[in-house]
């Protein structure tokens, strides 16, 4: 067999902010076999909370610093890192990210281009001018890779993208230490006190994520189940509404808001039931890390959210924008604890049998060398 270098891939990201996308490529980056692979990134914008960690890996990255109005000044960035490094696969995720580095590309030379997509619908129609860039940029476009089935009716019927180009890799996640051990000095220090049943949450606060229906859920539930507490942990723009909301249905005393963390391993522990009551996910790396942990869930119908969760084996599912169902399943679980820790074991396996993250990186990796036309071959060192 023909011994080929290490495959030179460049990331294109707005910036490594925490979420779960970012999470994603950051995890993605440190894990890729360095006989196979020659990994580097670009941040369009500033750093971001997790730029730090990918650096400290030793991977290669950069952040231009540059705003969209900069747009010219950030492709001529970045065809010249591109020449320079001589990049042969270029990977992109968000809009402004898609567009500068895919156009980036074809102007340097680069053989191939993917976009990768972490989202299941556009929280906002797209303009004119952003479909028809899609259109064009298909045309260089090598393959576009998703998270989930679910993704797949927006991919292909809204924005058109050919399936002969889509490929579907799920998100993983490294099994935490099971059983978790609870952190009691944690749990002081957020205010959980023993004998309460935490419905907890990890998810920044914006729109899509419809806290404001689990709070509606939440105040059913309250009245019914006196040693619950609701966990939100993350920060975001809603934060003084859904606040106040809170504090008009009642429940102010019964909601904990943790603001951003960067301990959520250590928090997973103090939460007895995992929800989700998202209006669009594709595949969120906040479950699969809820089910590292051993946790049952109530999740909302959407995107890939029910590729994960076995309804009534792991969780259960309930549809999206109806507080009701929702309150009904989470008082179910704080009032049978047996059930509780069944589907956190069952959660627990599954996460290990289908949603590991070495299994996740080594279907990425396979998928990295198709797009550019490698199978298989010896590789140097």
């Amino acid at each position: 067999m023909i011994a080929i270098a290490p495959l030179r891939v460049l990331f294109v990201v707005p910036n490594l902010d925490v979420g779960g996308a970012e999470r994603h490529v950051t995890t993605l980056l440190t894990r890729l076999d360095q006989r196979r692979f020659r990994p580097s990134l670009i941040c369009l914008g500033h750093e971001g909370g997790l730029f730090d960690s990918l650096v400290d890996s030793g991977v290669p990255c950069r952040a231009l610093q540059r705003t969209k109005a900069e747009a010219p000044l950030i492709l001529a960035e970045l065809v010249r890192e591109m020449r320079r490094d001589r990049i042969e696969l270029v990977v992109t995720r968000s809009y402004n990210a898609e567009v500068l580095g895919r156009l980036a590309a074809r102007l340097a030379g680069v053989p191939h281009s993917a976009v990768w997509l972490h989202n299941a619908s556009d929280l906002r129609p797209r303009s004119r001018v952003r479909v028809a860039a899609d259109r064009a940029l298909d045309r260089v476009t090598s393959a576009y890779y998703a998270v989930s089935n679910g993704q797949l009716p927006y991919l292909i019927d809204e924005l058109r993208y050919p399936p002969s180009k889509i490929h579907v890799v799920h998100n993983g996640v490294d099994p935490l230490p099971y059983p978790p051990r609870r952190d009691e000095s944690l749990a002081r220090e957020l205010g959980l006190d023993p004998g309460r049943v935490v419905v907890g949450t990890v998810a920044v606060l914006r729109p899509e994520k419809d806290h404001a229906i689990l709070l509606r859920a939440f105040a059913d539930v309250a009245s019914r189940c006196p040693e619950a507490v609701l966990l939100l942990v993350g920060d975001g723009p809603l934060r003084r509404e859904l606040a106040a909301a809170a504090a008009e249905l009642g429940i102010a005393d019964r909601v904990v808001f943790t603001g951003a963390r960067r301990d959520v391993p250590r928090i997973l522990p103090l939460i007895d039931i995992f929800v989700m009551s998202s209006r669009t996910e594709a595949f969120p790396m906040a479950l699969l890390e809820a089910m590292a942990a051993g946790l049952p869930s109530v999740c909302t119908t959407v995107g890939g959210i029910p590729e994960i969760v076995e309804d009534g084996l792991t969780g259960h599912l309930v549809p999206p924008r109806e507080p009701g169902p929702l309150a009904t399943r989470l008082v179910e679980l704080i009032a049978t604890p047996s059930r509780r820790h069944a589907m956190g074991g069952a959660a627990r396996r599954r996460l290990e049998d289908r949603f590991g993250l070495d299994r996740s990186v080594q279907l990425s990796e396979e998928m990295l060398e198709r797009t550019v036309g490698r199978r298989g071959a010896e590789r140097t060192t």
